[in-house]
């Protein structure tokens, strides 16, 4: 009569557990998958911190729009126009005294300006520093001769990191040039 093979009996010595070879392969894994996290970490707060800083700018851009669409007498008279710079300290307190157009475009430029940057002072004008931006230069102008009804092109450089970029090219791959935000402005 043919027996029937039984399954062999399993002792405590046939049982095995996980090898550490296992656990150390499972633990090279889960590193690696936090490593990734870590930077998408890393570049997510980077581009919160532009975002930010891009947000700022647009609105201080508009800012100045609204400051000079008050003033246009200054802006047909090319009063707020300046190639990339920092303002000049305007002569007269616009603030406390009645202005010609042209200088309270000299004190609008300072006013706005101060609130771009905390290292910008200018003797009269008050501080109110609402963005904190490293390098930040201005330019408005027309494309080309400024007529009347001219666009004007409000454009903010800065430096994004820090860093210490000059360039006026506004080409966010080079990392010579700062970056820039442009608003067109008519008249």
């Amino acid at each position: 009569m043919p027996t029937i093979d039984q399954p062999p009996v399993l002792g405590p010595d046939s049982q095995r557990g996980v090898t550490l070879i296992e656990v150390l392969v499972a633990v090279v894994i889960l590193a690696f998958g936090l490593i990734g996290l870590a930077g998408l970490q890393t570049t997510a707060i980077t581009s919160n911190q532009l975002s930010m800083q891009y947000t700022q700018v647009s609105n201080l851009a508009q800012n100045l729009s609204e400051r000079m669409r008050a003033n246009r007498d200054a802006v047909f008279a090319n009063s707020y126009n300046m190639a990339a710079g920092v303002p000049g300290s305007p002569t007269v307190n616009c603030g406390t005294t009645v202005c010609t157009s042209a200088q309270q475009a000299a004190w609008d430029l300072a006013v706005w300006y101060a609130s771009l940057s905390s290292a910008t002072s200018f003797s009269n004008v008050p501080t109110t520093t609402s963005a904190n931006l490293n390098s930040v230069q201005v330019a408005v102008g027309c494309a080309t001769t400024c007529v009347s009804d001219s666009v004007r092109l409000i454009t903010i450089y800065w430096n994004p990191d820090r860093g210490t970029a000059t360039g006026l090219g506004c080409d966010a791959s080079t990392s010579s040039d700062k970056r820039c935000y442009r608003l067109p402005f008519v008249p």
